[in-house]
């Protein structure tokens, strides 16, 4: 420990300062690692999932959008041999679904670093007159991909490198008095009767907390105090598996 002496005030003076300002940024610091670590945590086994599977969970469909050249990527036909064309994506307490395989009329995408800068979110926040939490401005600045999921009812909008802020534009515009009027913001869906939307301050350090808005019923339920914690509970729940259809259900599909 360093004594000081009580007749030197300049010395006094600099060991208050130091007193008072090192917690402080200890405490910041460390928030913002913990923060950025769940959004890349989140965002890379998401990742790693759909590129497990991508014959199934890495493409976009011809009837959709085309992808963006600098996320196009290139599919070996070899990994469609011996495939079922259609498959369940299962998880323990959420109902499964169906998806087909990719055709030859479909796309393969690849995710890309993000080239979001915060002028870039400045304005959308402008042309949607709200102020983000900065831990969602975080999962915007890291990597560019399409649709990816770890929770098979939970899907945040798709980040395409040259069309994120239109699409979020669009989500929100289309839902403007139901969830931007009322102080929210959209994210992404719930199933198939839900959106995901964060609670908006007027602080983009202060978090409102993730929400579930039901489409059916306008209910609004809380999910979450925060979006990193939202993406953190949804890390715990049992990795996504894919299944085969029964018997039956491939007769009814003229599979066999």
């Amino acid at each position: 420990m360093k004594l000081v002496n009580p007749e030197n005030k300049t010395e006094q003076e600099e060991c208050r300062k130091n007193t008072r300002r090192t917690p402080t940024l200890k405490t910041g610091k460390v928030s913002s690692i913990k923060n950025e670590a769940t959004i890349r945590s989140y965002i890379d086994k998401c990742l790693e999932l759909v590129q497990e599977h991508k014959e199934y969970l890495m493409y976009v469909a011809s009837y959709e959008p085309t992808i963006e050249p600098e996320m196009q990527d290139f599919l070996d036909n070899n990994l469609l041999e011996g495939k079922s064309p259609k498959i369940y994506v299962t998880q323990p307490g959420r109902t499964n679904y169906m998806v087909d395989i990719i055709t030859e009329k479909d796309h393969i995408w690849k995710a890309i670093d993000s080239q979001i800068s915060d002028e870039d979110i400045d304005k959308l926040e402008g042309e949607l007159n709200v102020i983000l939490p900065l831990s969602y401005k975080s999962y915007l600045k890291y990597k560019h991909f399409y649709e990816i999921f770890w929770d098979i009812d939970v899907f945040l909008y798709p980040k395409p490198i040259h069309s994120w802020d239109k699409i979020l534009i669009e989500e929100n515009q289309e839902m403007q008095e139901e969830i931007l009027d009322e102080g929210y913001f959209a994210i992404g869906r719930y199933s198939d009767h839900g959106v995901i939307v964060l609670k908006l301050t007027d602080d983009e350090n202060k978090e409102g907390g993730v929400f579930f808005f039901d489409c059916e019923t306008q209910e609004v339920k809380v999910l979450e105090p925060t979006f990193t914690e939202f993406l953190n509970q949804i890390l715990h729940n049992p990795k996504p598996v894919l299944q085969e259809l029964k018997s039956w259900e491939k007769k009814m599909y003229k599979m066999e």
